[in-house]
């Protein structure tokens, strides 16, 4: 094992032992803050957003790009074969909650500073689990003048151009409560409008599925949360349901949030918008993020499914992409794992990008 990645592990090894899960990010006693102020080499500049949501700034000299890595994690959950917040290290992998997800990437950024960077800007933020991007939107309003931003994901060190967005809400509906036993209940019920209701937003998402960017095919549609009624004799007079999509690029959303309804739905029924952000590039431009990996010299990706708030960055105008060592597929489960030597690999293409 070479010193860098020595140095890289121990770095990991204090990261990891935070616990920055997000719920319920305490990021203020989790210890976090004060390791990095603790480092010599650092001038971290944190900014409380509330409500645990911290930026932290590293800057020296004239970067022309900007990293950012989110520092919280998913809740450990159950299943570990080790203590998540004690980095296990083995030949060939570095174990514990957010080794993969994205601390690795943290990790490597921290050592490539000690190791003496004379030029770079790293923004460490903490609310992207819970999908509330308060950091990111926060520091997007003080107008950073970079060329581009590197959002670290696990990207198997490739260079991610393209992703869906993510829109998400809640349908409810309106009955008339009663005693089941009177007929009107298959009108009046206001579980059966909902059920009706997800048969043709069902159907509606299908209408998408000629459209298609690299392998992302059709509309990403899930029905996730149902609620409603009291009992089996009782007509339902509310129930609703919770559910998302995941837009390509380019795919008009309102267009998708039309097709869903029909003229009965809009009159028994309201919706309420929950989460959204955009896909990656947001105006479904490739270009300036295709431009950025030829700069960077980045082996270009596939399009992916899952959401980044590079696309939050995109959508401010900032060139955008993702990369970051380790595999989606161990994210966000037991004994998550990013290997060694992909973070050796990271080691390099950061030290590189930074040049």
């Amino acid at each position: 094992m070479n010193t860098d990645l020595e140095l890289c592990l121990k770095h990991l090894q204090a990261l990891v032992s935070f616990d920055t899960s997000n719920p319920p990010k305490k990021i203020q006693s989790s210890g976090l803050l004060d390791y990095l102020n603790s480092l010599s080499y650092l001038n971290p500049q944190v900014t409380d957003l509330g409500d645990g949501s911290f930026n932290i700034m590293l800057i020296k000299g004239d970067p022309k790009y900007i990293f950012n890595v989110h520092l919280d994690t998913v809740p450990p959950g159950e299943g570990w074969n080790t203590d998540p917040h004690a980095l296990s290290i083995t030949d060939e992998k570095a174990i514990g909650l957010g080794a993969c997800d994205i601390k690795g990437a943290a990790a490597c950024l921290l050592t490539l500073i000690e190791l003496g960077l004379d030029d770079y800007a790293v923004l460490f933020s903490t609310d992207e689990e819970a999908g509330q991007s308060t950091c990111i939107k926060e520091f997007i309003k003080t107008k950073p003048k970079f060329k581009g931003v590197i959002v670290s994901e696990p990207t198997n060190n490739l260079g991610v151009t393209c992703h869906r967005g993510i829109y998400t809400g809640t349908q409810e509906f309106y009955g008339i409560a009663g005693h089941s036993s009177d007929q009107r209940a298959m009108e009046d019920n206001a579980i059966h409008k909902l059920t009706n209701w997800c048969h043709h937003a069902l159907n509606a998402a299908r209408s998408f599925d000629n459209e298609a960017i690299g392998p992302l095919k059709g509309l990403a549609f899930n029905l996730g949360l149902i609620a409603g009624g009291i009992k089996p004799n009782i007509i339902a007079d509310s129930a609703s349901i919770k559910f998302g999509f995941r837009p390509l690029p380019g795919q008009n959303i309102d267009l998708i949030l039309s097709s869903l309804q029909t003229e009965s739905n809009l009159n028994e029924s309201s919706f309420t918008p929950g989460f959204i952000a955009p896909a990656l590039p947001a105006n479904g431009d490739l270009k300036p993020s295709e431009l950025m990996l030829q700069d960077l010299n980045l082996p270009p990706s596939e399009p992916v499914n899952f959401w980044t708030e590079a696309s939050l960055f995109s959508e401010a105008g900032l060139p955008a992409i993702v990369f970051g060592p380790g595999d989606i597929s161990n994210a966000h489960q037991p004994n998550e794992y990013v290997e060694l030597s992909q973070l050796s690999q990271a080691l390099d293409i950061y030290r590189e990008i930074v040049k």
